[in-house]
């Protein structure tokens, strides 16, 4: 007998070099805290190709070891046509990621499991998760500390829709 495949979500944004990196390590991160590994499983893709097989930002790796995070060697990826149908759950990190993300979904059928991130914060006002690319290191604090909390609350969510 075949056990039931984990739910997988997949973090998105640009390049899969900063925000969404960072959302799949704070996020396996808590999983893992759950002991929910089996269950739930995640992964992060970028719209561009651009940055392929590259680690995450550097700014970024320290913005997240500032707060307890260990990159576990990601290497960006661009998003494929597959991934809307192998993911249950695809987390846009901004409206211009959702955009695409959208757009890559010609027929329509994969809508509803595409979702902004900022939907699940409850800390901030951000509508979407900043890109702080040309910022300065704060912005790369603050992309951390909003990862964080919309991160928990969706994994509260996914708890709840899986009955775990």
């Amino acid at each position: 007998m075949n056990a039931p495949h984990p739910y997988r979500v997949l973090f998105v944004c640009l390049g899969n070099i900063c925000r969404s990196p960072a959302a799949e390590i704070i996020f396996k991160k808590m999983v893992g805290e759950q002991g929910l590994e089996s269950l739930i499983e995640s992964d992060s893709a970028g719209m561009i190709g651009y940055h392929r097989g590259c680690p995450p930002d550097a700014r970024m790796l320290a913005a997240l070891e500032k707060y307890g995070y260990v990159d576990p060697g990601i290497k960006s990826r661009p998003v494929g046509k597959d991934d809307l149908e192998q993911f249950d759950l695809i987390v846009g990190m901004d409206r211009e990621n959702l955009r695409a993300l959208k757009r890559l979904d010609k027929s329509g059928q994969w809508e509803d499991k595409i979702v902004p991130m900022c939907f699940f914060t409850t800390r901030f006002l951000d509508e979407e998760v900043p890109d702080p690319y040309y910022g300065g290191q704060e912005g790369f604090e603050h992309v951390v500390e909003l990862l964080e909390d919309g991160c928990f609350h969706l994994l509260k969510e996914l708890e709840k829709r899986l009955n775990i």
